[in-house]
Formats: C-alpha cells, sequence, structure tokens
C-alpha cells in the first residue's frame, strides 16, 4: 500500500507532468494555427516531448491507482 507521503508527491509529479503535457500542445497549437513552417528537427522535438510527457503521466498514474484484481 502506498502512504501518504508519497501519494502526495506521486500526485504533486503528476500535477506538474499535466503542466508540461498542456504547455506542449499550446506549443504545438500555437504553430500550427500561425501557418508558421517549422523545420523536421523542431517538428520531431516537439512530437517526441509529447510522447514523453504521456508515457511519464501514464506511468504516475499507474502507481497512484495500481489494478486491483478482485
Amino acid at each position: 500500500m502506498v502512504n501518504n507521503d508519497t501519494l502526495s508527491k506521486l500526485q504533486h509529479q503528476l500535477c506538474e507532468l499535466k503542466l508540461e503535457e498542456r504547455r506542449v500542445s499550446c506549443d504545438i497549437s500555437h504553430l500550427v494555427a500561425k501557418n508558421k513552417t517549422i523545420d523536421f528537427f523542431k517538428a520531431q522535438q516537439l512530437n517526441s516531448q509529447r510522447t514523453g510527457v504521456k508515457k511519464q503521466i501514464k506511468k504516475v498514474e499507474a502507481r497512484i491507482m495500481p489494478n486491483i484484481i478482485a
């Protein structure tokens, strides 16, 4: 079982990751909205940032809410 201190740290980390995910998504949508041309490296970098943050969010959520098999 996860104690309260660990749980609060995980929840704090999850909030930070969600904010980071929102920031990356906003960066991407701003570039698309402005019809601004970007190089392949920048697009690849933003995409890898977004997927990396999503993976981290899934890991933290899995630690917070473990699957319970009855």
